[in-house]
């Protein structure tokens, strides 16, 4: 299997689908402006700040599609935060 190791202040991150919660009225919630993602590669420049297996946050529609890596539909993103790149959020866990 082959590994891509981005460069720069790159990202490769597979999109989480979420099920729709609905309301108590019947109505589905849906989250139309913001993506969520699991980090799956990250370049040196940002090891630091992210690692594999991370959440983040980013617009709908931004970075550059990468098919089929590691047999997932994953996305190339600028990881530093914006308004620099496309990241809007680093998702955690309170214990």
């Amino acid at each position: 299997m082959i590994k891509i190791e981005p460069l720069g202040t790159k990202i490769i991150v597979t999109p989480i689908y979420e099920e729709l919660q609905q309301t108590e009225g019947g109505i589905f919630a849906v989250e139309l402006e913001l993506e969520k993602a699991e980090v799956v590669e990250v370049s040196q420049e940002l090891s630091g700040i992210y690692k594999v297996g991370d959440v983040v946050i980013y617009p709908k529609g931004v970075g550059e599609s990468l098919p089929h890596y590691q047999k997932k539909s994953c996305i190339w993103l600028d990881g530093r935060p914006f308004p620099h790149g496309n990241i809007w959020a680093k998702v955690t866990e309170e214990k």
